[in-house]
């Protein structure tokens, strides 16, 4: 199987990426280093993750000695919820490739579709604060007096996606996408494209969440499906609520443990070939240096297609990335998740819990 995938750029993106959404500031740089030594070429960052900075200082020492060259990986980065002003988008971006220390990005997408954690009144950036604070404090997670977060409800992501545009006919991101989008939403962008259509889709998904319908409209579409949280994100941070529906963690499922017995993998490698096989990428998450090379060790076998159809009995709509805080958005994506009535209480004060 091929470790790479074609855009509807034409450009190849690698399968299997090195995701870093919890990857502490400290210890991300060498998971970065342990990554690309182990042969992955696609690094996925985003600003409110606070660890650009490091993953660009590691970037650049691998460079300048030689070890890596650019052109050899496929970075990707996102548009923060608090800058889908179309003033704000280039904005973001520049902060991007400023941490990043690069000229360009191969993959820039929205973030989340709702402006909200958002004032739209100034560029948020990291160096403010990937925090929750007041309104006007330029931290990336503004709060109104009532300890909700602020939000931009006359944005939409249609001014947004135009912005987008013009990035790429800048040469500053090679292609542009969208993440945790839902298939309405997806299809009004299509519908409202000028020049560049989305090459990637980047959503939550796993054997508990297989967004069969949503792979489909991107395959329909041209576009690449990439799974965030693909093995499950055990160490989600609000895993104290509760497990999934099905009683277990997903890589303590009886299936998947019984499976990977038979194959002689790990039960993240069974499910990261599942991934790949069924023809979505994906972003798993390790600071781990192990688990960082087992994760891309799943090239060398296959699932049959009798072992491919036991994970239909898996699915079972379990989402944990709800970044429900958000909700009074207008474009808020996961309406149908919430409970009837919900009303956005006040936003956690760990961004680590206000979603990915």
């Amino acid at each position: 199987m091929a470790r790479t995938v074609k855009l509807n750029t034409g450009a190849e993106m690698p399968t299997i990426a090195l995701g870093t959404w919890k990857s502490p500031v400290g210890q991300t740089g060498q998971a970065v280093k342990a990554a690309i030594r182990a042969g992955y070429r696609n690094i996925d960052c985003a600003n409110d993750y606070g660890n650009e900075a490091e993953i660009g200082a590691t970037l650049k020492e691998l460079f300048e000695s030689g070890e890596i060259k650019r052109e050899e990986l496929f970075i990707q980065c996102k548009l923060y919820n608090a800058n889908h002003r179309k003033d704000h988008v280039k904005p973001d971006l520049m902060a991007s490739l400023e941490d990043l220390q690069l000229d360009y990005v191969d993959s820039f997408v929205i973030h989340w579709p709702q402006a909200c954690p958002s004032t739209g009144e100034a560029p948020a950036y990291n160096k403010h604060g990937a925090h929750p604070g007041p309104r006007g404090s330029g931290v990336m997670f503004p709060l109104e007096e009532d300890g909700r977060y602020c939000s931009d409800n006359e944005s939409h992501y249609i001014e947004t996606w135009h912005a987008m545009e013009d990035l790429v006919d800048e040469g500053l991101c090679k292609s542009i996408g969208l993440s945790n989008f839902n298939g309405r939403q997806i299809r009004e962008i299509l519908q409202n494209v000028t020049r560049h259509r989305p090459a990637v889709l980047q959503n939550e998904c796993h054997p508990y969440l297989q967004n069969k319908d949503l792979m489909d409209l991107c395959r329909i579409e041209g576009i690449v499906f990439q799974s965030y949280s693909p093995l499950g994100s055990y160490d989600r941070p609000w895993a104290q609520q509760g497990l999934p529906s099905t009683g277990h963690e997903l890589l303590k499922d009886p299936k998947l443990l019984e499976m990977s017995e038979r194959y002689g993998k790990s039960p993240a490698q069974i499910v990261l070939r599942w991934h790949v096989q069924r023809g979505s990428c994906a972003a798993p998450k390790s600071v781990t240096h192990s688990r960082i090379a087992e994760n891309i060790g799943i090239y060398d076998f296959e699932l049959s297609p009798g072992d491919m159809d036991l994970f239909s009995l898996l699915n079972c709509g379990w989402r944990h990335c709800m970044f429900a805080e958000s909700a009074m958005h207008p474009d808020y994506p996961f309406k149908d998740d919430l409970p009837y009535g919900y009303v956005p209480g006040p936003a956690p004060k760990s961004t680590t819990t206000s979603g990915r």
